[in-house]
């Protein structure tokens, strides 16, 4: 029989990891779509223009999805520990004397 171990601080670790890191991200593109809406004000080319619209609206939708993936992933971790901790505390308590 194998001993389980369950790293309850890794596993917190990694879902602040995954929400720091997510929120890294999203400034960073706020960040670009600053500079960006700068250039586009300028742009003299109508099927540019149309071009990167297309192409942000994609990027847009990618990220939507990573986003939504991500704190899924990030929910699905905590919940994971979550559950773990609770059911080796029960275990625990059914050896209490």
């Amino acid at each position: 029989m194998s001993v389980i171990q369950y790293d309850f601080g890794a596993l917190d670790a990694l879902t602040s990891d995954l929400n720091r890191n997510f929120a890294r991200l999203e400034q960073l593109s706020g960040q670009l779509r600053t500079q960006v809406n700068a250039l586009a004000s300028h742009w003299q080319s109508v099927q540019g223009a149309q071009a990167y619209q297309e192409a942000q609206a994609h990027w847009d939708r990618v990220f939507d999805e990573s986003r939504g993936r991500l704190n899924n992933l990030s929910n699905a971790v905590s919940k994971a520990s979550s559950t773990m901790g609770n059911t080796d505390m029960r275990v625990g308590r059914t050896f209490a004397v």
